[in-house]
């Protein structure tokens, strides 16, 4: 039997509550499969998500082709050593990641 992980919103409510996601640019960390990331996205100006499981981050890219108002891409890389230049994200999210 599969488990909804925060049926009540409870994480996306405190997020939105700290932080304004509108035409941001996201990178998030530990992005797993996109649970968290396609609930903020569609507000956002662009999103990558990133995360070591390889998985996760080909069923998250999948997705997010399948979501025309969702720019997002889902890269396998680790925290440590990503693959993007120095100041390109307005915002830095390790919500699932610890």
């Amino acid at each position: 039997m599969a488990t909804e992980v925060d049926p009540a919103g409870v994480e996306l409510r405190a997020l939105l509550e700290m932080v304004d996601f509108r035409n941001s640019r996201i990178l998030e960390v530990g992005a797993g499969d996109g649970r968290l990331t396609f609930r903020y996205a569609e507000e956002s100006h662009s999103v990558a998500g990133i995360d070591t499981n390889e998985l996760e981050i080909r069923s998250a890219a999948m997705l997010a082709r399948a979501k025309p108002r969702v720019n997002a891409r889902f890269l396998c890389a680790s925290g440590a050593s990503m693959p993007f230049p120095a100041e390109e994200f307005d915002i830095v999210l390790l919500a699932s990641s610890l």
